[in-house]
């Protein structure tokens, strides 16, 4: 039990981003007050990329924290960042079963569009910055 709580704390932005992401797609679209500079056509694809990325950012931190810059990130990390992408598209299927949406194919566009940017940013931002936290370190080798 105490496992799970430890793997629940490493993991609690991600875990909250989940549970935001998964309360605003399944949410009654007349529930929901957009700002007025997403007042555009099409601005819930913006903000289904925005989602998306940002949970898929947020979870490679968090897992790039937790095993302390391991050759395991590395091997692991896809396989997360795949299961992002098809719960992304498990809640597409299942928006009009559960809410008043209906499934848009462009807004699973949008989900995956959102994932392999952060993904290639993470990438991008951890080989060329000199953060600490993005550094390897030379000691959990």
């Amino acid at each position: 039990m105490k496992k799970i709580f430890q793997r629940i704390n490493n993991y609690k932005f991600t875990l909250i981003t989940v549970g935001v992401i998964l309360f605003l797609s399944l949410s009654s679209s007349e529930d929901i007050n957009k700002p007025d500079f997403f007042d555009f056509k099409n601005s819930d694809k913006v903000i289904h990329f925005l989602m998306y990325a940002f949970l898929t950012l947020i979870y490679l931190m968090e897992r790039t924290h937790f095993l302390k810059f391991r050759t395991q990130t590395k091997k692991t990390r896809w396989y997360f960042v795949l299961w992002i992408f098809l719960a992304g598209g498990i809640i597409e299927i299942l928006q009009p079963i559960l809410s008043d949406r209906n499934q848009d194919i462009w807004d699973f566009v949008a989900n995956t569009s959102g994932i392999i940017t952060a993904y290639l940013f993470f990438i991008i931002l951890k080989t060329t910055t000199s953060i600490k936290f993005f550094r390897r370190d030379p000691s959990a080798q």
